[in-house]
């Protein structure tokens, strides 16, 4: 092997690592204009169980291809039902929020995920947070404040189903961590879905519609896009290390903007992509930070 060898292919490795990166952030606003195409004729709850369910399907039989039947063994119920509670939360009212609110805006306020970990990494993770990174977060919220306007009624419900949404994935994100060391991060997907799936059904029974033939095409592209970006995300991960390719979410921004200009001819107001330019910048500075920490072992 040339000197070079393991350096090249590391590189090759990251850089296929940002690639599937960059491509499961246009997945997932693509799999969310799909969503919002059904126009609200669905219930979020329906909208949820059919992505859980099918999601854990899909993701039990690769754990069992791959990691065998112990994998499937659950360890900390109480957090992983926790966890579950909380991404099955956070999904809904996300979908509540694109039925109300342009994609590019429900999507950026779920970027305050990242800012919610940081902000209680001490107290729930024994994190050290340094000041630049606390001021990265109070810019963050204030860029949150900007994009809601905060006045309550009319539409700003979308807005405020969006904020929940953030809050509850930033909570996801800080039992991800607590719960790294219990399951592989495929198993995790499969873990959370499953247990989403059942703590949706005995809810799906009242707010069920059957679909209409000509919905099916949009229900069929909204589930593959959700697997494939899934699927995509996991293995930047496994093929690029996290702090590099982490940051790289941030672009689906960008395709939720492209996707919602696209299919729905919206944009976000000036006022509102200020508050939008904040939070990215915010987050993107955390994130900066998170790798050099990581990479240093020191606190920041």
């Amino acid at each position: 092997m040339p000197p070079n060898g393991p350096n090249i292919a590391l590189s090759r490795n990251l850089t296929l690592g940002i690639g599937l990166m960059v491509l499961s952030v246009f997945l997932f606003p693509l799999k969310d204009a799909f969503v919002k195409l059904l126009d609200g004729q669905y219930s979020a709850i329906q909208i949820v169980w059919t992505q859980f369910a099918v999601t854990a399907v899909v993701f039990f039989v690769v754990v069992l291809a791959r990691e065998g039947k112990g994998a499937l063994l659950i360890r900390s119920p109480g957090l992983q039902i926790l966890r579950s509670l909380f991404v099955t939360t956070g999904m809904g009212t996300f979908y509540w929020a694109i039925s109300l609110i342009p994609l590019a805006e429900a999507t950026a306020m779920q970027f305050i995920a990242p800012l919610v970990v940081t902000a209680l990494s001490p107290f729930l993770l024994g994190e050290k947070v340094g000041l630049r990174r606390w001021l990265s977060v109070i810019a963050g919220f204030a860029g949150v404040l900007i994009v809601l306007q905060p006045q309550f009624g009319g539409e700003r419900e979308g807005y405020f189903a969006a904020l929940i949404s953030g809050l509850c994935i930033g909570f996801f994100f800080i039992l991800n961590r607590k719960l790294a060391s219990d399951a592989s991060p495929i198993a995790s997907i499969a873990y959370s879905a499953f247990l989403g799936a059942v703590m949706v059904s005995p809810l799906v029974p009242s707010v069920w519609i059957t679909p209409a033939p000509e919905d099916l095409w949009l229900i069929a592209g909204f589930l593959t896009f959700a697997l494939s970006g899934q699927a995509a995300m996991f293995s930047a991960f496994y093929f690029g290390e996290a702090t590099l390719v982490s940051p790289f979410h941030y672009l689906q921004i960008v395709g939720a903007t492209l996707f919602g200009h696209l299919f729905f001819s919206q944009f976000p107001e000036p006022a509102r992509l200020s508050g939008i330019a904040i939070i990215i910048a915010s987050g993107i500075y955390i994130a900066v930070r998170e790798a050099r920490k990581s990479r240093a072992g020191l606190g920041s």
